[in-house]
């Protein structure tokens, strides 16, 4: 006889205080942001044009030229980046209205959350994994996850709801968080969860109907968002995650359903981005940019400031 499995029971885990945790990125690691002056335009003018120089002037040049024609910038961005230290250089170019929308996977919400309330995130894995305390720090479980299941009830997206969440209560970090900044320009950011992926999905407060809910609600804002593109618009990938990837490409054919003029976007790929977004159809420029993030987005937001400023 074939007995139905029962759901695990979470009310006896063991949880543990992010100050006893080891975390691999703290606030004190995070990216300054590049300032427009003189020496920093002499620098990219005195770049090589050959090899991978010339293909981070390439992207710049094609961001720039984006950028001076008023056409939307779509970043799409996974948790490599924030773990990469680079939130304040996205929450940046959010703020200079560089950034039209945003599209983050779970993870990175995640990562954003917790540097905005604890001043770190990534958490050491390995340790985590030995000890099976992976993702169960109270503060951020308890946190997120309280967020989430009130916002969503009132209507708002995850995305929305978060950085709502964060703004309001303006914890040390919340200039870098890249959720609040949405919240505070009103800019789209989306969040879309793989359920079971992230810690705080596995939190005796985690509602599965609330995080479906709230990430298919920004699968529409997405979507809608996407109907609105003009010819020149740019699509900015610095993610590898796979699901994400399938999330916008739905999302893109769903806007072409419904927006049949929807065409000529130019692609920057940053870092090693996964290569199915090339079978976006019409796309009119595509330029990539290689190696770690941490390296490459620093000097493409250098040398477009240097062509912008």
């Amino acid at each position: 006889m074939v007995l139905r499995l029962k759901p695990l029971d979470l009310s006896q885990i063991q949880t543990a205080s992010i100050r006893r945790r080891t975390y691999k990125v703290t606030a004190d690691q995070l990216a300054g942001v590049p300032q427009p002056a003189e020496p920093l335009q002499n620098f990219y003018r005195a770049l090589p044009k050959v090899g991978e120089a010339a293909g981070l002037l390439d992207a710049a040049e094609l961001m720039a030229q984006t950028v001076l024609m008023s056409k939307p910038v779509v970043w799409i961005i996974d948790q490599a980046l924030i773990d990469a230290g680079l939130s304040p250089v996205l929450a940046f170019l959010m703020r200079r209205g560089l950034v039209q929308c945003l599209v983050m996977s779970g993870g990175a919400a995640l990562r954003d959350y917790e540097l905005a309330f604890n001043g770190m995130t990534t958490e050491d894995q390995a340790l985590g994994l030995a000890d099976g305390l992976l993702g169960l720090t109270r503060e951020t479980g308890e946190g997120i996850n309280a967020i989430i299941n009130e916002g969503v009830k009132r209507g708002f997206s995850m995305g929305e709801c978060l950085g709502r969440g964060i703004l309001e209560r303006q914890p040390k970090q919340f200039t870098n968080s890249l959720l609040a900044t949405g919240a505070a320009r009103l800019t789209p950011t989306t969040v879309h969860v793989t359920v079971g992926a992230d810690g705080f999905h596995r939190y005796p407060g985690a509602d599965g109907a609330m995080l479906g809910k709230g990430s298919l609600k920004d699968v529409q804002i997405l979507t809608s968002y996407l109907t609105t593109l003009p010819v020149g618009a740019l699509i900015v990938a610095a993610h590898a995650d796979l699901a994400l990837n399938q999330v916008f490409l739905h999302a893109y054919a769903l806007a072409r359903n419904l927006q049949q003029e929807l065409q000529g976007l130019n692609l920057v790929r940053i870092g090693a981005p996964e290569p199915s977004l090339l079978d976006l159809p019409a796309l009119n420029r595509v330029q990539q940019v290689p190696g770690a993030l941490e390296l490459t987005v620093p000097l493409l937001v250098g040398a477009l400031f240097s062509l912008v400023e």
